[in-house]
């Protein structure tokens, strides 16, 4: 080879090596990246929620940033709420109900914010029984 034919190389392989170098630094982060985390809108979970295989509704009207919710429940009249909690944890929001009046010694809903459907879904703790199943909530309209 001679030397015309190698600086043609040459410079052909620094080019190439230029335009994938700008290709990779300008490429955007994925969710897979290491240290790039996906992140929700926790705003996502205010709303007003109803079971869907019942009546019964959860009202949340603010997310705090100390990991509590305002929120009401009603079955249809009002339950009191004994503690809130929501939490992030790479794109997946969850949400912690704790019930405490008549009939409600502690039941506990544990559900996760699906943003595909844009439902509450997860367990429900029935204290008084002691049994948990599977619930949903659908954003009442």
């Amino acid at each position: 080879m001679n030397k015309k034919n190698k600086l043609i190389l040459s410079s052909v392989v620094a080019v190439i090596l230029l335009i994938v170098s700008v290709v990779i630094l300008t490429k955007e982060p994925s969710e897979t990246d290491s240290g790039n985390k996906k992140v929700a809108d926790k705003n996502l979970l205010v709303g007003d929620w109803l079971r869907t295989d019942a009546g019964y509704r959860i009202v949340i009207t603010k997310v705090n940033q100390d990991g509590t919710l305002d929120a009401q429940y009603f079955n249809p009249n009002p339950i009191n709420i004994g503690k809130t909690n929501w939490e992030e944890n790479n794109g997946n929001l969850k949400i912690i109900i704790e019930l405490r009046d008549v009939n409600y010694p502690g039941s506990t809903y544990t559900l996760s914010y699906l943003p595909d459907r844009d439902v509450l879904a997860g367990d429900y703790y029935q204290a008084v029984e002691g049994i948990t199943f599977y619930v949903e909530f659908a954003r009442n309209q």
